[in-house]
């Protein structure tokens, strides 16, 4: 099969402001910019049909980027034209044969343009899965099957031991679950800043909106098992702050927790500390901790001198890569010099994370490590990113996904009516009404996601693109 770009286009979705402050480090700090980024995509086939495609994500520069040398506005900017240029690289190379070599060979092409420009692998990785989940929107809608029957059809073409030599003759469509998950638990994120105790919150200053406001009233109300906690590399006030949690998590059905630091911790041997104080401090709470998440700055996590010390550490607990995960074979490196896993995130590279969990099934068998992906991404909103996220998620049969960015907002304000309308009318146990407002349905911690497990990659309708600002007109930081 041939398949042909006929063109791609960038929008921008506005958001409103939080109704909450979110914050992953010791200072407050909004979640920015407040807006999504949405790709629209048109191919044909050699037979003449055409179908679209989209994609999307929260253009989170300050999260790709943390370097200081950089103003945010020059980051938001800089991921912009990189972004542009991806676009460009795809569109020159519009004729392609299978989505896997599209994909490869445009990466490949995107990582270099981000290295000659000074940016991040990650952000190069981002600018690419922005326009890979796109071409495989509309390649899937093509063929009339979901992302998850097109790969275990081996309908993309992928050839991972053009990646990952460790794969050769292992069969992609083998390595993925017989059936996507229907059900996903949501890891609920407690942000920095988050109140926990119904007690922390004033009448005076609450929101008062319908919506719970504290960790204690969203398990209360949402049946949350599982749980991602902010770390901030100040072991005293995080100990205190993880204590005051833990009396409230342990009082939910079987809790288990996720550790998250954000490249908080810059010196080894302090994180080290942190690790031995904390099974000491707080033994309940590490026993129910599954993992803790990018401890360490991404130029640290992938120094080999590290080796010694982080095998001792996993010893304890399992180390993941987050921010570290800047390109294809950041995981594998990662996992020789002892790191237990990988985040996958859609904007990091769906194919990429594909891969991974096949390799985890073969690192696991040759080495009896533990080897594996967690899903993460707060800043997942409906409905295109969210959308697709759960849909990667559920096939790559990852049981938890960090998923409630969307309590920092107000439902679904941000869609239009018909859009949130489309919503309820296609996904209608994802999704519940309360008055005029459509809001995730999270019932004893979970969701469901099968009606997501349509042609395309999770994606049920179009957005209403006259209600989006085209890309290059759009500037909403703050």
């Amino acid at each position: 099969m041939n398949y042909r770009i006929e063109s791609i286009e960038l929008y921008a979705r506005e958001l409103p402001p939080d109704r909450m402050v979110f914050a992953i480090g010791q200072l407050k700090a909004k979640r920015r910019p407040r807006g999504v980024w949405l790709c629209r995509m048109m191919i044909s086939d050699d037979s003449g049909r055409r179908a679209w495609g989209v994609s999307g994500d929260r253009p989170s520069f300050g999260w790709l980027d943390k370097r200081p040398q950089f103003s945010s506005e020059q980051k938001y900017a800089r991921l912009q034209k990189l972004v542009e240029d991806a676009r460009r690289v795809y569109l020159a190379n519009a004729k392609f044969n299978t989505p896997f070599a599209q994909w490869h060979r445009c990466h490949a092409e995107i990582q270099k343009l981000g290295r000659k420009t000074g940016h991040e692998s990650l952000s190069a990785s981002y600018a690419s899965a922005l326009f890979e989940r796109a071409m495989l929107d509309a390649v899937c809608r093509l063929h009339g099957k979901s992302i998850f029957a097109m790969l275990k059809a081996d309908a993309l073409g992928i050839g991972a031991d053009r990646v990952h030599p460790e794969l050769k003759n292992i069969s992609i469509a083998k390595a993925l679950p017989r059936t996507p998950l229907r059900e996903i638990f949501i890891r609920h994120t407690v942000g920095t800043k988050d109140a926990i105790l119904t007690s922390d919150l004033p009448k005076a200053k609450r929101l008062n909106d319908g919506e719970p406001e504290t960790l204690e009233e969203y398990i209360r109300r949402d049946g949350l098992r599982y749980f991602k906690l902010k770390i901030t590399g100040n072991t005293d006030a995080d100990l205190e702050r993880l204590e005051k949690i833990w009396s409230v998590v342990v009082k939910a059905d079987r809790p288990v927790v996720t550790l998250d630091g954000n490249e908080s911790a810059r010196d080894l041997d302090a994180f080290a500390r942190f690790v031995e104080t904390f099974e000491r401090r707080l033994p309940g709470l590490f026993q129910h901790t599954a993992f803790i998440e990018q401890p360490l700055t991404r130029a640290l996590t992938h120094d080999p001198s590290t080796a010694k010390a982080i095998a001792g550490i996993t010893k304890k607990k399992p180390l993941v890569i987050d921010e570290a995960d800047g390109n294809t074979t950041s995981f594998a490196r990662a996992f020789r010099i002892g790191y237990s896993g990988a985040s996958h995130k859609n904007c990091k590279g769906f194919i990429k994370s594909v891969l991974n969990h096949a390799l985890c099934r073969v690192l696991r068998e040759r080495t009896q490590r533990a080897a594996f992906l967690s899903a993460e991404d707060l800043s997942l909103m409906p409905a295109v990113p969210l959308h697709q996220g759960f849909a990667a998620v559920a096939l790559l049969n990852i049981p938890h996904a960090e998923r409630n960015g969307h309590h920092y907002a107000f439902g679904q304000r941000h869609l239009t009516t018909p859009e949130q309308t489309l919503l309820a009318k296609h996904h209608a146990n994802l999704y519940y009404r309360r008055g005029k407002d459509l809001f995730l349905n999270i019932r004893a911690g979970k969701v469901r996601v099968d009606t997501l497990q349509t042609p395309g990659f999770g994606t049920a309708f179009e957005p209403e693109w006259k209600s989006l600002t085209p890309l290059a007109k759009w500037n909403v930081l703050w």
